[in-house]
């Protein structure tokens, strides 16, 4: 094989594949060059859905000391109890009659976390240096002394290498989080396979490759960094080791040797108009933690606007020539071909900011001779949606969602930030997309340089107003990343950058920290803590659930009482009397929803075993049993049925 494009852990892999390797597939194979191309962080998911693992940490449910612990116990247990379900509809999308595709998705997550915990794998970093040195201690661990996630990921490299037999391998990094597995899997394909060469690439390549050159685990184990988009420097790299093109001819590469690096070398000549469809031949794309299945296409590379002070992946765009967008006919013609050769109909369009009006004009394209699709965006909320006709075609084309970041409703901060949007058209465009049924889901970016406590408030407000309108996908507290406008110039936008060798993310809140940059201070704004606990104010999903009151019935007359006797489901739990912080309470965990609620222990009451009814005493407590009942934490026959309502 020419070539083996990798994808490594960890991510989540709850949607579909990242499109770099489809992308980069497409075009060398194209060139007519052999590539394969596997997506190991699905693959390692996959592997840690394992019921020795889960069974061996369910075993801590009787003497567990502490409520977190407790918890994860039972998470475990609940994800053993139903693992054949689960992995029959995360790996093939088999009908899921028992728990239903929702419920055996969110049990797949938690069951793929549960290994990685304490795993070097899964290690958040305050340095590159500790991380550098972790990586070259690691690599040289034998195979049996590692731990099982980190096992399975050298077993499953090593499987993949025997099956592609590559001259180069190649890596992508999108997130912060795949960096330390990344190197790890360089030093090993280094010892299991000394003359295939490595290169390293994606955005992760592009915001760090001066910070990366510097460190020893990939001086002595990477040949070399790409640093712009990959498809012209991979095709030209295969075309030198084939002996058909000099090494000179190879643009956007820094090679690296164990006492240095070059400088990148020319800009790629290729522009985004000549590149072809994402070719997903040998990726499981049926296979990813969603309850649909999903493919994805880009319209661009970059972002039109490309102003926002914190995004360093639309400030590349503001270099000359540097956003590149295709045509109405290139873009129809791409989504025809995924579609065509996948059999999915739903489309998610990952631009960083889709223009919108270029999608409509490609699917009017499309819709003439093509197949039909459903399609989410990514956008701002962009003044276009004010239009609510322009709303209505997106729907009628079949639009369905639309991810935004939302950085609040203060037009102060927004212009601070040079987001490009007006706060006075918010409230506006969410009744548009509400009227033709387009979802919303807000990325919350709090944090944001001298904001207020009176404008963090009002921001609140606006989302407490509309909270039927929109679901949040993630809450974030602003990153300096590097390659940004902030980085550039804190002191234009108020900011004092901290040390330069140390890293910031949002371990609080984001998967395995999410976005990492500098750490920052705003003379006069919020300090993190008080970042941070605004921003909790809003819901989002907790690792460690905390008890929550159902409310009581209004006093005045209201619906008919609920039931005397409701019958917890498989995935609800009575915590134990023991670890409840609450003696006059009982403490019911809903493992699905990874929620804990906490009812008054005079108004119900349930026996000691999995499985007991939990039984009212009161009229307060059947209208308790009802609020359970409506969010599926049991049902009023012993035995759940295959009718359950899927949780939002």
């Amino acid at each position: 094989m020419d070539l083996l494009l990798l994808f490594p852990p960890l991510a989540e892999a709850t949607l579909f594949p990242y499109l770099s390797l489809p992308y980069l597939t497409g075009h060398v194979r194209r060139a007519g060059y052999s590539a394969d191309q596997t997506d190991l962080n699905l693959e390692l998911v996959h592997r840690l859905l394992d019921r020795p693992t889960l069974e061996h940490r369910a075993g801590a449910l009787r003497t567990a000391s502490s409520l977190p612990t407790w918890f994860r116990a039972a998470a475990a247990d609940v994800c053993a109890q139903h693992l054949d379900e689960i992995k029959d509809f995360v790996r093939e999308k088999v009908p899921s009659p028992g728990l239903g595709p929702v419920r055996a998705v969110r049990l797949a997550r938690q069951a793929a976390r549960l290994p990685l915990e304490n795993s070097p794998l899964s290690q958040v970093w305050d340095d590159l240096p500790s991380l550098d040195d972790a990586v070259l201690r690691l690599a040289e661990l034998p195979r049996d002394s590692l731990d099982f996630a980190t096992r399975t990921l050298h077993d499953l490299l090593e499987e993949t290498l025997d099956r592609s037999a590559p001259r180069v391998v190649g890596l992508s990094l999108a997130f912060f989080s795949q960096v330390p597995p990344a190197l790890l899997i360089a030093r090993w394909i280094r010892r299991l396979r000394p003359g295939t060469r490595v290169c390293l690439g994606g955005p992760q390549v592009m915001l760090r490759h001066d910070d990366l050159a510097a460190l020893e685990s990939v001086r002595s184990s990477v040949e070399a960094l790409c640093t712009t988009a990959g498809e012209e420097p991979l095709e030209r790299w295969l075309a030198h080791l084939a002996g058909t093109a000099p090494r000179s001819d190879v643009p956007g590469m820094r090679w690296l040797t164990p006492s240095g690096a070059t400088s990148p070398a020319r800009p790629p000549a290729l522009h985004f108009r000549d590149l072809g469809a994402p070719d997903y031949d040998g990726l499981k794309i049926r296979s990813y933690l969603n309850d649909i299945v999903v493919v994805s296409v880009v319209s661009c590379v970059g972002c039109y606007w490309g102003r926002c002070v914190f995004c360093s992946y639309g400030n590349r765009s503001l270099e000359r020539g540097a956003y590149q967008q295709a045509s109405p006919e290139q873009l129809a013609s791409t989504i025809r071909s995924v579609v065509t050769r996948t059999g999915i109909d739903f489309v998610t369009v990952v631009d960083e900011n889709t223009n919108l009006r270029l999608l409509v004009q490609a699917l009017r394209l499309l819709r003439e001779d093509g197949p039909r699709i459903r399609f989410n965006t990514r956008n701002r909320l962009e003044p276009v949606l004010l239009d609510t006709d322009f709303c209505r075609e997106l729907a009628d084309l079949g639009c369905e969602g639309m991810a935004i970041g939302y950085e609040g409703t203060s037009q102060r901060v927004l212009d601070r930030l040079d987001k490009g949007v007006r706060a006075a058209d918010f409230q506006t465009i969410l009744d548009n997309l509400a009227a033709v049924d387009i979802r919303v889901n807000f990325s919350v970016m709090g944090g944001l340089l001298d904001e207020t406590a009176q404008e963090a408030a009002e921001s609140l407000g606006f989302l407490e107003r509309n909270r039927d309108r929109f679901s949040i996908d993630v809450l974030e507290l602003l990153v300096v990343e590097p390659g940004t406008r902030l980085a550039a110039h804190p002191e234009r936008h108020g900011v004092v950058l901290g040390d330069s060798a140390s890293l910031a993310d949002n371990r609080e809140l984001n998967y395995l920290g999410g976005r990492v940059g500098r750490p920052h201070a705003v003379p006069g704004g919020a300090g993190r803590a008080e970042a941070l606990r605004r921003l909790r104010r809003m819901r989002h999903p907790a690792s460690a659930p905390r008890p929550r009151r159902i409310p009581s019935p209004a006093t005045e007359p209201g619906p008919p009482p609920g039931p005397d006797v409701l019958f917890p489901h498989s995935w609800t739990r009575v915590v134990p009397q023991r670890l409840s912080p609450d003696p006059g309470s009982l403490l019911l965990a809903d493992l699905v929803r990874e929620q804990i609620y906490s009812l008054p222990d005079d108004h119900v009451v349930c026996g000691p075993e999995p499985g007991d009814p939990l039984i009212a005493l009161s009229p307060r407590g059947r209208h308790l049993l009802d609020k359970l009942r409506v969010v599926e934490a049991g049902s009023v026959s012993r035995e759940p049925t295959s009718a359950h309502r899927e949780p939002r």
